[in-house]
Order: structure tokens, then sequence, then C-alpha cells
């Protein structure tokens, strides 16, 4: 496998054999334990695909969504690909509400759209834009 950006982060070794098995695949799985930077893996492999994928929808429990925003992607996406992160707010100001509006319109790059799966249990949630 080729990556076709330079890492943010350096990956470990067995984030590396990750990303290189799920690469060229239509489908994949990580079956990897907790702590071991599956969420990096993910993110390379986000990188690695653009400009093929424009859009990513990343769900996470309530407790961690957030933390995708705030630490994991800034801290492994590369800054030299253009990309944008939205983050799915139930009850937001009109900052947020204008954030999440931008979601439909063009974007030249990537856009990371971030959701809790609780959320899928509400009509907000479910209509979801």
């Amino acid at each position: 496998m080729s990556v076709n950006y330079k890492f943010k982060t350096k990956p470990f070794d067995h984030q590396l054999e990750a990303l290189e098995a799920g690469a060229n695949k239509e489908s994949f799985a990580l079956f990897m334990e907790m702590g071991t930077g599956k969420s990096k893996v993910l993110i390379d492999t986000l990188a690695n695909l653009t400009p093929e994928v424009k859009f990513a929808l990343i769900i996470a429990p309530k407790g961690v969504y957030r933390n995708w925003v705030t630490k994991e992607i800034p801290q492994h996406f590369p800054d030299d690909i253009p990309h944008r992160v939205i983050r799915w707010v139930s009850s937001p100001n009109k900052q947020q509400e204008r954030e999440m509006k931008e979601v439909v319109n063009d974007f030249d790059g990537l856009t990371i759209f971030v959701m809790n799966v609780e959320a899928f249990s509400s009509k907000k949630g479910q209509s979801a834009r």
C-alpha cells in the first residue's frame, strides 16, 4: 500500500499494519483492543482516501464523541489536506446551528461529521442534516 500523504503523527508498527490491511478494500473492520490506536488508524485511512472520499460520518458514544473534534482529528489528521469537522449538537446555539447547516454545502476537501450514537434515539438526531 502506498500512503498518499505525510503522516501528521507517526504510526506504531501495528497501526501501519492495520492501515495497510484495510487499504483498497470495499469494507474493513478494525478489531483492535481499546487503547491501541483505532482512532488514528481510521483518521489515517480517511486521509489516505482523500480526495476520493468527500464525507465521513463518525458515530461515537456521547461521552467521547467530542473527543474526536477536540483531540483525535486535530492531533492526527494532516493539516495540508483540506478538511472541516462539524459536530452534531442536540440543542445548538446560533453558531453551532450555522455550522451544522454547512454540512450540505459543497466543500473542496473532506467533511467529517461527528455525531453521538444516542442522537439516533431522538427525532432531532434522526433528521440531522
